[in-house]
């Protein structure tokens, strides 16, 4: 609280210094300073379309200014970081943070900052209560109540003091306002009795007070001007879930229910696209043993969902599951390497038990794989571990220099086949040349497990 106080002491401040005129009418000014850049420029977007590219200037500041966005919530990306930004018509904000510590170091200020910073601060300060929360998934319902009642009123005496500050607060941000506060305790709340549950392996959902799901009433779950914020989406997440674990038809599939409860209750298009493709594309991410899509999700899926994007990529990933079969020797393809000399899969691997992990620069940070790369090659040094380079960059040379056995998937290769989505799929084969698991990832829970398998086979 000391910090929000602080923030709005400099937010004021600096408001007063500010001489320069940087919009008139109902236009909107948007800038600040990046300290330490990770990219060229700031993207602004409203529901993951890109509205502007906005260029870093050499002493690191960035400026825009927009003569008509409609009051609402907006967002900023730069660089794989994004956070939230309100704006109304007039305002003038202006950001500065330190990409070092993205979230934690944002602070915003001009005309229309006050409302921003009680975002920030209630972000982050709902990011300290999730990382302390879950050991109240143990106590009783009455206990785990009692801990949220005090959640929110901390919450709610940070919107008390931006309120008394003087800031006219109009009846659209008030809306959002009140997702800030309470709806994280709401969505902790419709994840309480199936975490309970699972972890006192009991046999039934702990019996909860009458009123329990009252917070429901009232709740638009297909409220536009919300959709896009974290607090709002990440409920309603929840909400589906909870109707989808209680549903008693007689569909044993679970991803098939919550496909179902999706398409009857989520009525925004672009909202029930992005919820049908994470509910199959995790189903698929979660097996444990191998590759495989339900193929009645599947059916759904293409039913329900209307992005022609997301029908393709999901498609496309059922059918590189089924070319590659467990048990089965795995096919010969065709590699190069860095100097663009051919090489095929099987003389890289003859003999050895292989680690065979695909992967691209668009969608994995090099560091990242490197780090754990290594991690895994120290821990199972009996495995061969085989990098390929799905879509090389003239750039791309940093994991070269950094870890050996990498290779790039030629544009010949019968490798291709299997790859069809450019998933950054993982395959296990034993010293034969046998697949003990035809997908897996990386960053997947179940990896080492499967690695472990894998050196005693």
């Amino acid at each position: 609280m000391k910090n929000f106080i602080t923030i709005l002491i400099l937010s004021i401040t600096l408001i007063n210094c500010d001489s320069v005129d940087k919009g008139t009418d109902e236009s909107i000014f948007f800038g600040g300073q990046i300290v330490n850049p990770k990219a060229k420029y700031v993207v602004l977007m409203k529901s993951e379309q890109s509205l502007d590219t906005i260029p870093i200037l050499t002493n690191n500041t960035f400026s825009k200014k927009f003569n008509s966005l409609p009051e609402g919530l907006y967002s900023f990306k730069h660089g794989p970081e994004f956070q939230h930004i309100y704006f109304e018509k007039n305002d003038s904000i202006s950001i500065r943070l330190n990409t070092w510590d993205f979230d934690e170091s944002l602070v915003f200020s001009g005309k229309g900052a006050e409302k921003n910073n009680f975002i920030i601060t209630l972000y982050l300060q709902n990011e300290k209560n999730e990382r302390k929360f879950s050991p109240y998934y143990n106590l009783k319902p009455n206990e785990f109540i009692k801990k949220l009642d005090i959640i929110e009123n901390i919450n709610e005496h940070l919107y008390s003091q931006l309120q008394n500050s003087g800031v006219k607060l109009t009846s659209k941000f008030q809306d959002l306002a009140k997702v800030a506060i309470s709806f994280p305790a709401y969505r902790q709340k419709e994840s309480y009795p199936f975490i309970h549950k699972n972890r006192f392996q009991l046999d039934s959902l702990p019996l909860l007070p009458e009123n329990y799901y009252d917070h429901r009433k009232g709740i638009d779950i297909n409220n536009k001007d919300l959709i896009d914020y974290y607090p709002f989406n990440n409920y309603v997440r929840n909400y589906l879930y909870s109707i989808a674990y209680k549903d008693k038809s007689v569909e044993s599939n679970f991803t098939e229910k919550i496909l179902n409860v999706i398409a009857a209750n989520i009525k925004v298009d672009g909202f029930k696209n992005q919820l049908l493709y994470q509910a199959i594309y995790n189903d698929f991410r979660e097996n444990y043993n191998s590759c495989s899509i339900n193929k009645k999700a599947l059916n759904l899926f293409n039913k329900h969902c209307s992005n022609k994007a997301f029908i393709n990529q999901i498609n496309a990933l059922a059918d590189d599951c089924d070319i590659l079969e467990l048990k089965k020797p795995i096919d010969n393809f065709e590699l190069a390497r860095f100097n663009n000399s051919k090489v095929d899969l099987k003389s890289i691997i003859k003999n050895k038990k292989a680690v065979i992990y695909f992967w691209s620069p668009e969608i994995m940070n090099q560091d990242m794989l490197i780090k754990r790369v290594k991690r895994l090659k120290e821990k199972y040094p009996t495995l061969l571990f085989v990098g390929v380079n799905m879509r090389p960059k003239f750039n791309d040379t940093k994991i070269y220099k950094s870890l050996d056995n990498q290779f790039i998937l030629t544009k010949e290769s019968a490798a291709n086949k299997f790859l069809k989505s450019h998933e950054p799929r993982t395959i296990l084969v034993d010293k034969n040349g046998i697949i003990s698991n035809s997908f897996t990832y990386l960053s997947s829970q179940h990896l080492e497990k499967q690695l472990g398998s894998l050196e005693e086979l």
